[in-house]
């Protein structure tokens, strides 16, 4: 019986140190995303600043994030809004530290892209619902999500 509970503390612990600590109030990160995209060789090399992201190309982000948040990737097309990428419930947050989305060595394909298509990341502290989600996230929003932080990655 004391072995058994002393394995619980053990797990109770363990699941303890593995837990992202909670948000603190004011931004995930003081910098941009940065965009990754395969080299010939298929490593991550940055995105040239100079050089827009393309239809149907590869990519990935590398964050830098003071505190745990949750990531999306959105895209808006006219009022459609689809997720390219979101953090998996089971999952948890990401971070904090740097970190690349999506994880691993495997890249999110880069949707249609026109005149009228954005294409953002939201940082969060709890999950969004697909309904309360935008691309750009702005100021009018954090009524309904406070704890968000949004940047734009095209146009």
């Amino acid at each position: 019986m004391r072995g058994l509970s002393v394995f619980a503390l053990l797990a109770l612990c363990a699941s303890a140190c593995v837990t992202a600590p909670p948000y603190r109030g004011g931004k995930f990160t003081l910098s941009q995303p940065l965009i990754l995209t395969a080299d010939e060789r298929g490593y991550d090399a940055p995105q040239p600043e100079v050089q827009p992201l393309q239809s149907g190309q590869v990519m990935a982000l590398s964050l830098s994030l003071d505190q745990a948040a949750y990531v999306y990737v959105l895209q808006r097309r006219g009022g459609v809004l689809d997720s390219v990428y979101e953090t998996p419930a089971s999952d948890g947050r990401h971070g904090p530290g740097q970190i690349r989305i999506p994880r691993g060595d495997s890249y999110l394909r880069v949707p249609s892209l026109s005149r009228d298509t954005r294409l953002c990341v939201l940082l969060a502290a709890e999950p969004i619902d697909a309904q309360k989600r935008a691309c750009p996230f702005e100021r009018q929003h954090l009524s309904r999500h406070p704890a968000i932080q949004s940047y734009q990655l095209f146009p």
